[in-house]
């Protein structure tokens, strides 16, 4: 049962990583924006793009890092999968041959 310091933590996660989520989505709208122009706006502006994309690697390598020392139970990253998707092995009869590998000492 979820007591009231993990409720909290889980609701710190949540507003750090959404606040994090909103600085990056509008950093690259930035981005966006400033690739779109032409002329001298875009030549003027165009060195901030280098920072930007800085500011949002690092931003993402918090994010990365928020997703990890949250608890197991916090769902607030979106696009995860909750699951394997490593195939499972099918169920191959017990044989009675020993499989090759190293015997010796």
């Amino acid at each position: 049962m979820a007591t009231v310091k993990d409720i909290g933590v889980v609701n710190y996660c949540d507003r750090v990583y959404n606040e994090l989520s909103g600085m990056k989505t509008r950093l690259l709208g930035f981005v966006k924006e400033i690739e779109e122009m032409t002329g001298p706006e875009k030549q003027t502006l165009q060195p901030h793009v280098a920072h930007f994309e800085e500011i949002i690697n690092t931003i993402d390598w918090k994010l990365e890092i928020i997703s990890r020392v949250c608890p197991f139970e916090w769902t607030g990253v979106t696009g995860v999968e909750s699951g394997s998707s490593v195939p499972m092995m099918e169920n191959v009869a017990e044989k009675d041959e020993i499989s090759g590998g190293y015997i010796g000492g």
